[in-house]
């Protein structure tokens, strides 16, 4: 064997060992699912911003409520809600109000026909998405929103409006996960 050939196997050898050792230690060091979750680093979605919201189904609309820890003065009126939703599934503490949330730098505008589970939902008065967003759900599956929608009717899961009382639903949806 020549002595080049030689060098070059030699060298390939150490290399796949050390390549063999580092392989091994990054699995050892890998945390498992449970740590992972402890820790804060599995990977967040859209569900889990559903599941936030779905466990406060039936709480009371009220002007103003619901902050990142939950319902204030006894619920939680849409900004608040789908602040709270986005904070419990994401630890991303978005703006309190629907027009401050669709404006944030925090999220993603994509084309609502693209809209996945937990993606946000904005209406605009008289069409207005630039400056006059006034309410805000979050998105479930095709057709469908959790919010809280007025005085009188609790947190539920709905049919998704194009317009109601002169408001119209904006183009994009955001996505905050």
């Amino acid at each position: 064997m020549s002595p080049e050939i030689s060098t070059t196997l030699i060298h390939k050898m150490k290399l796949s060992s050390l390549f063999t050792v580092l392989l091994a230690a990054g699995a050892y060091a890998m945390p498992t699912a449970t740590e992972a979750s402890k820790l804060g680093l599995e990977k967040r979605t859209g569900p889990g911003i559903v599941a936030a919201a779905d466990k406060m189904k039936g709480k009371p609309y009220v002007w103003g409520g619901g902050n990142i820890h939950g319902p204030t003065n006894g619920g939680f009126d849409c900004s608040g809600l789908t602040q709270y939703s986005v904070y419990q599934a994401e630890k991303k503490e978005i703006p309190r109000t629907a027009q401050a949330q669709y404006a944030s730098k925090l999220g993603k505008h994509i084309p609502r026909a693209q809209a996945k589970a937990g993606d946000l939902l904005f209406w605009g008065k008289g069409g207005d998405c630039k400056t006059g967003v006034v309410h805000v759900g979050i998105f479930t599956k095709p057709g469908w929103m959790v919010n809280a929608a007025h005085t009188g009717v609790p947190v539920r899961e709905q049919k998704i409006w194009t317009s109601y009382g002169g408001e119209s639903i904006c183009p994009d949806a955001v996505r905050f996960w």
